[in-house]
Order: structure tokens, then sequence, then C-alpha cells
């Protein structure tokens, strides 16, 4: 049975019935969820807990609260871990997200 992982992404643009993807590799499914909403995010959590994922990444505008909000509604069957970037790099990043 291969171990089920995945990285999550968020924004209100995204429509998550098709904005996806799966990666095998010959032991792990690698699969990009996106959400809308925090909201969202827990109530997939929870989903995808109970589908035996064990592993869930999701990007930095989650931050720490919502990360651990997850992973309780999950019953801490799923880790979650977000992604922040270097603080030296925070500044460039917060420039490209605000361009035009």
């Amino acid at each position: 049975m291969k171990k089920k992982c995945g990285m999550m992404i968020m924004n209100p643009l995204f429509d998550p019935e098709k904005d996806h993807a799966r990666l095998d590799t010959a032991k792990v499914e690698n699969h990009i969820i996106t959400v809308r909403t925090p909201e969202e995010a827990v109530a997939k959590a929870v989903e995808l807990a109970d589908a035996g994922f064990g592993v869930l990444e999701v990007c930095g505008a989650f931050g720490e609260e919502l990360a651990r909000k997850m992973y309780d509604a999950a019953d801490h069957r799923l880790t979650v871990s977000y992604v922040v970037c270097p603080p030296d790099q925070l500044e460039a990043t917060m420039a490209f997200w605000m361009e035009g």
C-alpha cells in the first residue's frame, strides 16, 4: 500500500474540484490540493485523514495557528507542517506578491 501525502495551497480564486494534481512514485501518492478558505482547509484536513493521508504540508499563508487547528480537527491522525520564508528573504517575497 502506498503512503499518501499532500501539499495544500489556498486562494479564493481556486476551484478545488479542478485545481489539483497527483504525482506518484513507487511508494508514495503525492497530492497537490487547493482550498479557498481556512474553513475549507480544516474540513479538507479531516477528509484527508479519513482517506489515510499521514502528512500534509501547507503554504505559509496558513500560518502556525491554522496548521495546528487542522491537525487538531483531524484528531492528530495527519501531521500538518507549514512552509515559511526565511527572514532574510521575506522582503523580496512580499515584493513579488504585491507586484501588479
